[in-house]
């Protein structure tokens, strides 16, 4: 019987072979801390007309310009899965045997940020550059956790 799952390396594209067909999986890693979607807000009105804007813009633009030197040349079509591992900073006055069982992942992270809203940004940010538009997303596995290095690591797969 044939082994239909590889181990992909980080930040790098391989074809891998899934019950005899052809698929591709791609897999990123954002090394920085993981942020929320914000609440979009309102500012300024011109004109009386409301003027809305996005404060989470610039965290899009950070993970589209670590993902798109190793994005598809094209962006995928057709369904995906999507698997999100955020790996969360581990507080600073945290030590000794609390902070490797956060490490280990004895101690589970079930603060704020909520898990929808990580992903939230992620899903958004690929938009147009790994996949044509997150309604694709037919599976969405989400994960969070504490890290030595706080990042995010994503492992988009066409099925």
């Amino acid at each position: 019987m044939k082994n239909c799952n590889k181990m992909v390396e980080p930040m790098y594209v391989k074809e891998y072979e899934i019950c005899n067909k052809s698929a591709r999986m791609f897999m990123f890693e954002i090394h920085t801390a993981p942020k929320p979607q914000k609440q979009t807000m309102q500012g300024l009105s011109y004109g009386g007309k409301k003027q809305f804007y996005d404060p989470s813009k610039l965290t899009k633009k950070h993970i589209q310009w670590q993902v798109r030197p190793h994005a598809p040349k094209e962006p995928l079509v057709g369904a995906l899965e999507m698997h999100l591992t955020f790996y969360m900073p581990i507080p600073k006055h945290i030590s000794g045997i609390e902070r490797q069982s956060m490490v280990n992942g004895v101690v589970k992270h079930y603060k704020r940020p909520d898990l929808d809203n990580l992903a939230y940004v992620v899903t958004n940010a690929l938009k147009d550059i790994v996949y044509k538009d997150d309604s694709q997303i037919c599976r969405l596995v989400l994960e969070k956790h504490y890290g030595e290095q706080p990042k995010t690591v994503i492992k988009v797969m066409e099925i």
